[in-house]
């Protein structure tokens, strides 16, 4: 059975396909695909034993190529291969995994690990179907820094839903939402000034939202694409509650 890289950028593409046809010439010839779109048509149709996936990619992004390519082929064994290794992705793929039944074999690695480490992480997963994460990210697998409901409400935050909105969206008090959301500005911004000479001053020059938004960036739990996706489906939302609040009791 083949071997299916996806990567938009070509050298690299090029360079992965020559080095595992020589690693593994069994399953030669390499299937490649330059976005998310062809790696779920052509996994599909040839059904390649692995798919290595860039994560970030025109069209699908890896995850959400792997999203499909488990729904409909759930034997594929997929290993994310990845310059960006965000919570957001990290979180999305752990989601997916846990979901998915039966579970299926994957890999997480970074694009920065020296070849022969690469090649003993491809191994394990495509001979032995082990499940294999770069040790760097073990922790953010085990141990989500975010609960479902922060990871939800950072999104809304970015995209400026007020408290009272978040509450509505939710199915919680206005109340709970502001409990929630003091743990998620906790986690984010744990070098908080609370309790020292500088939280007045910080209260004053600091939006604690603001700057959640930032630290998550910088962090890599939130991205453009995923705001993108909740926009939209936020947009909707709005449009069904704004009716629902134009039409109940004042």
């Amino acid at each position: 059975m083949s071997i299916l890289i996806a990567e938009d950028n070509e050298a690299q593409r090029h360079y992965l396909s020559e080095l595992l046809a020589g690693e593994f010439p069994a399953h030669a010839p390499i299937i490649e695909a330059m976005d998310g779109e062809a790696a779920v048509s052509l996994a599909l149709e040839h059904r390649p034993i692995l798919s290595i996936l860039d994560i970030q990619m025109p069209k699908f992004s890896g995850v959400k190529a792997a999203r499909a390519i488990w729904r409909e082929f759930p034997e594929a064994r997929i290993i994310f291969w990845t310059q960006f290794p965000h919570e957001i992705y990290i979180n999305e793929i752990r989601k997916i995994v846990k979901l998915a039944d039966p579970p299926p074999t994957y890999g997480f690695i970074h694009k920065n690990n020296p070849e022969a480490r690469f090649l003993r992480f491809v191994a394990a997963v495509l001979e032995d179907g082990a499940d294999m994460i770069d040790p760097a990210f073990k922790d953010s697998f085990q141990r989500p820094l975010l609960t479902e409901f922060e990871a939800e409400a950072l999104r809304y935050l970015a995209l400026g839903l007020s408290n009272w909105a978040i509450a509505r969206k939710c199915s919680l008090s206005l109340r709970g939402v502001e409990s929630r959301l003091a743990t998620l500005y906790e986690k984010l911004l744990p070098q908080s000034s609370a309790g020292t000479d500088m939280e007045a001053y910080d209260k004053l020059a600091y939006n604690t939202r603001t700057r959640a938004f930032f630290e998550a960036l910088r962090r890599g739990l939130i991205n453009s694409d995923e705001l993108e996706k909740a926009e939209a489906e936020l947009s909707d939302w709005l449009t069904r509650d704004s009716g629902r609040f134009r039409q109940s009791p004042k």
